[in-house]
């Protein structure tokens, strides 16, 4: 699979939020709403990028070579959880602003299922070092978007008029469905047309 296919299928093919449904995430804070999203984002494309490139490492050097395949999960599990302890301590002391502003730690984005998610499918999928890396790092781009989008559709929201049975939870399920709807445009053959495959 190319590196330019890679980043098409996991950004908006595959999206880990709207295609798979993995690590939904509670809305940003209000303040600077898009600000925090982007923050979110950028730490969660951090934390898979170093989560799959792990996992590769993990899977192919450690578990495969001692026939220890059986304890993927748990490893893949704590090797999330591990890295998401050392990017939380870290953007807590380079980006204290974000972490107060946004009410966020990554070891919240851990335990949601998006980054173990992406671990398993680049594992799955047999590639090499490198292209878990750009796998990782396009599911967090994918997921940062979502994210984005999601915000700016939030923030336009609350300026305008809605019944009051819709605010809140009820119009930011409908926001998400057609959200989604809008990426299914994106499929497959989509992919391949686009890339001449």
């Amino acid at each position: 699979m190319s590196w330019l296919s890679i980043i098409v299928l996991f950004v908006l093919v595959d999206n880990v939020v709207l295609s798979r449904l993995l690590g939904v995430c509670p809305s940003p804070a209000e303040p600077s709403r898009m600000r925090t999203a982007v923050g979110i984002g950028i730490t969660t494309t951090l934390l898979m990028c170093g989560a799959a490139l792990a996992s590769w490492a993990l899977n192919d050097l450690v578990l495969l070579p001692f026939g220890l395949g059986f304890l993927r999960t748990p490893a893949y599990v704590l090797t999330v959880a591990g890295l998401a302890l050392v990017l939380d301590a870290l953007s807590a002391r380079l980006l204290p602003s974000l972490a107060r502003s946004a009410g966020f730690s990554v070891t919240g984005t851990a335990i949601s299922s998006a980054a173990l998610g992406v671990i398993l499918i680049v594992t799955h999928a047999g590639w090499t070092a490198l292209q878990c890396v750009v796998g990782g790092a396009a599911a967090g781009l994918g997921y940062m978007l979502v994210l984005s989008l999601m915000s700016s559709i939030q923030e336009r929201l609350d300026i305008e008029h809605a019944p009051e049975a819709l605010r809140g939870m009820p119009l930011h399920l409908i926001s998400a469905g057609l959200l989604a709807y809008a990426f299914m445009a994106f499929d497959k053959a989509f992919l391949s047309r686009l890339l001449g495959g």
